[in-house]
């Protein structure tokens, strides 16, 4: 089937299929992203994550590691989604914790591509606590575009 004339969403589903089946040994795959939003306007797209005990800190909350993994899944989701080129390197990565994730459930994270050139893409993304609304952390990235071979 020709992707291309997949709908952004349509198309996300079928990555996250591949990714939560096909590399389910992977940390990616392991994560279980599931598709809440897809905003091809705002170049937005929110996914949403089980908390599950393996990703637990000695706080009893998400480890840190586990949410900073989770955000530059998303933003990396963000870029090669919208650029429909190959899967993004991460070139950088900044992220700010501001309250902890309480191991209720899901953690929502939502990604916008703040550019994408044909070279690099900028994204930003929060990651928000269900249950109150709170934003838990933020990142920006920068991902490196590379075209289809």
């Amino acid at each position: 089937m020709d992707t291309t004339l997949l709908s952004t969403s349509d198309w996300l589903e079928q990555e996250l299929q591949f990714i939560n089946h096909d590399m389910a040994h992977t940390l990616n795959g392991r994560l279980k992203a599931e598709l809440v939003s897809c905003d091809d306007p705002k170049k937005e797209l929110t996914l949403r994550f089980p908390l599950e005990d393996w990703m637990v800190n000695g706080l009893g909350t998400l480890h840190g590691g586990m949410a900073n993994t989770m955000m530059d899944l998303v933003m990396s989701m963000a870029v090669y989604c919208f650029s429909r080129q190959t899967i993004p390197p991460t070139v950088s990565m900044t992220t700010n914790y501001l309250r902890p994730i309480p191991m209720e459930g899901y953690v929502h994270i939502t990604a916008r591509l703040t550019s994408l050139g044909k070279r690099n893409a900028t994204a930003y993304c929060e990651a928000i606590i269900p249950s109150s609304g709170k934003i838990a952390c933020t990142a920006i990235g920068t991902y490196a575009v590379i075209a289809k071979a």
